[in-house]
């Protein structure tokens, strides 16, 4: 027997070190005040703590993601939480805590234009694996550098509120440079402007970028017409066209989020779901031994597999999961969209890497890169709300949707039906209303239906009364 081979677990265990970190939130939840206890959170490979202290904090503890760099900083943490409940918590303890070199600068000995281009050093150094580092900094701090560097005095309220009020309210902007403000402040321990910075912040209401969500019409023209190679591209890349178009149905028929196309379990291959994640069945005589223990789950290209179902593996933006595959009322695009083939992804040569903020990845940029060029009209993340609203619309359970798409029925409710285009509203209205027209017709019909036999039961009542009468009459006879 071919020994089950995990596809996706790391062998250093390191796939238990959430699980850790969620055990030691619950326990620190349990601590202090609320409003006033500190919590960790992951960081890439490191750990940061979570707490209220002027506004929300994030700062590190100096601790590794492992399991004993989350023992220490629940350590930390339990401390801080002390602090903070006692109301003596400060950035210099906190400092002192972590053995952290205070970088605090004495303000009055330093002018705005010194404080600037000494953050705007650290800020470097400590961000110098980003790949763009230098456009990072100019969408968090360009206002703060555009005012502060050419002023030789100290910090004050007044410039506090121009830096501020360079941005515009209610906008993505003032949102980076109230961020930014509040790091840069935290760097030089300044807490006098924290109320100032919290004031904005309660006052900036961006409005969401509306979503451009395709109709199901849309999206099949794009998948007829937009993956024709120009006349001018070179032959040794005709072959990228049809990875690209085969990951465009995927998105649209799954509702993945890109990098889960790279993260599927079970294309070629039946699952077995093993300790929170998908492990591959290698060979069919093991496939039928643990077939109906466990869940098992058939390979999308199993011909007997009339489901269909997809399994996404753990290392995800939401971890493992089932998909299934939704498309419009009498079409199965799995097969107009020519899917069940061998995987054929786009070669992008790592299309894992990351490329910045989190769940970021190169084969996100690059599909969105694809999608603008050609100019489809939408991003491919729409793909995935125009998934949800299919499903919605064809009836579906909203927690099996939610369940699919790897998010909460709360956000399934709310973030993606507000996305909903208001023709596909109107149309699900009108259908809503055709339905209760119809119902109310069916009802009206068994009403009038039920009058009628009611008036026969009658009817009949008499006769067999009269029946009864004749046949009394002729007994006496």
């Amino acid at each position: 027997m071919v020994k089950l081979q995990s596809e996706q677990l790391p062998s250093d265990g390191s796939f238990q070190l959430h699980k850790l970190l969620k055990r030691a939130n619950e326990r620190l939840g349990k601590l202090g005040k609320h409003g006033k206890r500190a919590k960790l959170k992951q960081s890439g490979s490191s750990i940061t703590l979570q707490f209220n202290f002027h506004g929300q904090k994030n700062p590190g503890c100096g601790c590794n993601f492992t399991k004993n760099g989350i023992a220490e900083a629940v350590k930390i943490a339990e401390l801080v939480t002390s602090q903070l409940s006692a109301n003596s918590f400060n950035w210099d303890w906190f400092n002192s805590l972590i053995g952290k070199e205070i970088k605090k600068e004495e303000l009055p000995k330093h002018s705005c234009r010194e404080l600037i281009a000494n953050y705007k050093i650290h800020w470097k150094q400590e961000n110098r694996q980003l790949k763009n580092a230098e456009g990072s900094w100019y969408k968090r701090f360009r206002h703060l550098e555009n005012v502060m560097d050419g002023i030789d005095t100290e910090l004050t309220s007044s410039l506090v509120k121009q830096i501020v009020e360079s941005s515009e309210n209610n906008t993505p902007t003032r949102t980076y440079v109230l961020q930014g403000f509040t790091c840069f402040l935290e760097y030089f321990d300044i807490s006098e402007y924290d109320h100032l910075i919290q004031s904005y912040k309660a006052k900036n209401k961006p409005l969401s970028k509306k979503r451009n969500v395709p109709s199901d019409e849309q999206i099949k023209t794009v998948f007829s017409t937009g993956f024709i190679p120009c006349s001018n591209t070179r032959k040794d890349i005709y072959y990228r066209y049809a990875q690209w178009q085969f990951l465009y149905g995927l998105l649209a028929v799954y509702g993945l989020r890109v990098h889960e196309a790279w993260h599927i379990a079970n294309w070629s291959k039946p699952v077995l779901l093993h300790q929170g994640d998908w492990v591959a069945i290698e060979d069919s005589d093991e496939y039928k031994e643990y077939k109906g223990n466990g869940i098992v789950i058939p390979a999308i290209l199993d011909p007997n597999n009339s489901d269909k179902i997809l399994c996404i593996k753990h290392a995800t933006k939401t971890g493992y999961r089932m998909a299934i595959p939704i498309s419009p009322e009498g079409e199965n695009w799995l097969i107009e969209f020519n899917l069940l083939q061998p995987l054929n992804l786009p070669d992008l040569g790592e299309p894992l890497i990351p490329t910045g903020g989190k769940h970021c990845y190169k084969c996100t940029n690059r599909t969105g890169l694809w999608f603008r060029r050609r100019n489809y009209g939408f991003a491919p993340h729409d793909l995935r709300h125009a998934y949800n609203h299919r499903g919605h619309h064809l009836g579906y359970n909203a927690t099996t949707l939610s369940s699919s798409l790897g998010h909460s029925l709360e956000m399934n409710s709310t973030t993606y039906l507000k996305t909903m285009p208001d023709i596909r509203k109107m149309q699900m209205m009108k259908e809503a209303i055709h339905c209760e027209k119809e119902k109310q017709s069916e009802l009206e019909r068994l009403k009038s239906e039920n009058e009628f036999l009611k008036q026969e039961i009658e009817k009949l009542k008499c006769e067999n009364q009269l029946y009864k009468s004749l046949l009394e009459q002729i007994r006496l006879r």
